[in-house]
């Protein structure tokens, strides 16, 4: 294993093909561990290949070199989809080429700040059951426990309580995602002094590791509206902590932040607060829906759209985000995806949203269906003011789409 000062560090960008020399052990690691995100092509030189990273940014270690894989876009617009209130730095695009880890050092930063802003708006807590042993009863006495763990001992009571706690999964997994990254070495003195300070307010909330079964205990609990931006970032950062680990021990860390999450993260919560205050709508996030007749012995088919949007319960709009080039041949997958989500969820109206310079919009009618198709493209390279004015615009066509008469 190479030391960090003996590695050598190749610099991409991201969408755009690079030739370099790799040697077989480094093309044998990328295959086998981060095919969906750098693809490796051979080039018919010896030892030469061409990479290009795929929808993601930040650094890929290697057994013997390590990736810096910088954004097409400004790193203020990567912070601003990341979070379109937040103050950007504003030396963040003139920071070192090669450094790879201003996204992270952000995200955890914005995580210390949110956890700040929910210590001081009051942890959600809810009543759970306890456990206890003791020579005094607390609470309800344990009849079944007290016959299997200790009959006849009259020293040792076991009884139950509820007790009024912020103990529950939603702070846990908040927690254990601040840890994570606490433990991190990509991260500046700074920043981890700010999420270790954070932490000071989750003093009360046990210590666990991040794992599905956590993010599944969340699923069951009912949350104040509140807590959502803070779990959609402990979401996003546990994904990369998780997906970043399958590498096994490296001598320089890993970072991959993955664009298109972040994107589809961007445009949905710019839907969502533009249908707010929308009596008749509703905007549905990534529901899971079962759309066959249920057949004995049959496995189900399951899609989920990014989003759907219902009027009355009714599905009527059914959207995709996708981060990549708006291609010039509309007819490719993900066309193809968009409209049979249409079609298995009967909503008549489905969009398909792309990154591009500047906001466009495309609308199609179909001479066989009532279906339509909106292609349209929300401007994330210009300003900031340019990127909310895309989105806002975006907002407005889907309402528009939405009303008219097919």
């Amino acid at each position: 294993m190479h030391s960090l000062s003996q590695q050598r560090t190749l610099v991409l960008t991201e969408r755009t093909p690079h030739i370099t020399r790799l040697a077989p052990g480094e093309v044998a690691f990328l295959l086998e561990h981060h095919r969906r995100r750098l693809e490796v092509q051979a080039t018919g030189r010896r030892d030469r290949y061409r990479l290009t990273a795929l929808g993601c940014i930040g650094i890929l270690a290697a057994p013997t070199c390590r990736f810096v894989i910088r954004p097409k876009i400004p790193l203020a617009n990567i912070f601003a989809l990341l979070d379109p209130l937040v103050e950007v730095p504003c030396a963040s695009d003139h920071m070192a080429a090669e450094k790879g880890t201003e996204a992270f050092e952000f995200l955890a930063g914005q995580l210390a700040r949110r956890m700040w802003e929910r210590v001081a708006a009051g942890l959600f807590r809810a009543y759970r059951e306890h456990s206890e042993q003791g020579r005094v009863l607390h609470g309800r006495f344990d009849l079944p426990t007290q016959l299997r763990k200790a009959p006849g001992r009259k020293d040792q009571l076991h009884s139950q309580y509820d007790e009024f706690s912020a103990d529950l999964p939603c702070n846990q997994v908040v927690k254990a995602t601040a840890e994570a990254l606490a433990a991190s070495p990509l991260l500046s003195a700074e920043v981890r002094t700010a999420l270790r300070q954070a932490l000071a307010g989750f003093e009360s909330v046990s210590s666990v590791l991040l794992s599905a079964s956590l993010w599944d205990a969340i699923a069951g609990e009912r949350l104040p509206l509140e807590y959502q931006p803070l779990l959609d970032l402990c979401r996003l950062l546990a994904d990369i902590l998780l997906c970043n680990d399958t590498a096994g021990s490296m001598s320089t860390p890993s970072f991959l932040l993955d664009l298109e999450r972040v994107f589809e993260i961007y445009v949905t919560r710019g839907i969502v607060e533009a249908f707010a205050h929308d009596p008749r709508h509703t905007v549905v996030v990534q529901k899971t829906y079962t759309v066959n007749e249920p057949v004995a012995d049959q496995s189900d088919i399951i899609m989920r759209p990014d989003l759907t949007i219902t009027c009355e319960g009714k599905t009527v709009l059914a959207l995709d985000a996708k981060w990549k080039r708006l291609p010039r041949n509309a007819e490719t997958g993900d066309l193809y995806q968009v409209l049979a989500y249409g079609t298995a969820l009967g909503a008549e109206r489905v969009v398909l949203v792309y990154p591009g310079k500047r906001w466009m919009v495309r609308e199609y009618r179909f001479r066989h269906t009532a279906l339509r198709l909106m292609l349209c493209t929300l401007g994330v390279g210009g300003t900031r003011a340019a990127c909310v004015r895309s989105l806002r615009r975006l907002t407005q066509a889907l309402k528009v789409f939405d009303c008219r008469p097919s």
